[in-house]
């Protein structure tokens, strides 16, 4: 899988710890189909078994097993001042 990320999420990633997780979250309701979303949280995950290891500039970013390795994973950091945070899309 390609990660991509520009300096400014690097220099975010490096001021939570140099660790990032990706992974997917389901959103079930009761009348429609579920909804699947990539997620992006500072840190490690608690079960690396799930997750490969991608190491970027001494960054490391775990992505979620089941998502798809053939695809590019785009990383981007939104928002300003303390409500920062980094959105992941595949490509």
């Amino acid at each position: 899988m390609i990660v991509e990320l520009d300096n400014e999420s690097k220099q975010w990633i490096k001021s939570k710890g140099n660790q990032l997780t990706v992974k997917t979250l389901e959103v079930k309701a009761c009348c429609a189909p579920g909804v699947q979303e990539l997620v992006a949280i500072p840190g490690k995950p608690k079960s690396l078994n799930q997750f490969n290891e991608v190491i970027i500039d001494d960054l490391s970013v775990y992505v979620q097993k089941s998502i798809r390795g053939k695809e590019k994973l785009i990383l981007k950091l939104s928002g300003f001042g303390f409500f920062k945070s980094i959105s992941a899309k595949l490509q």
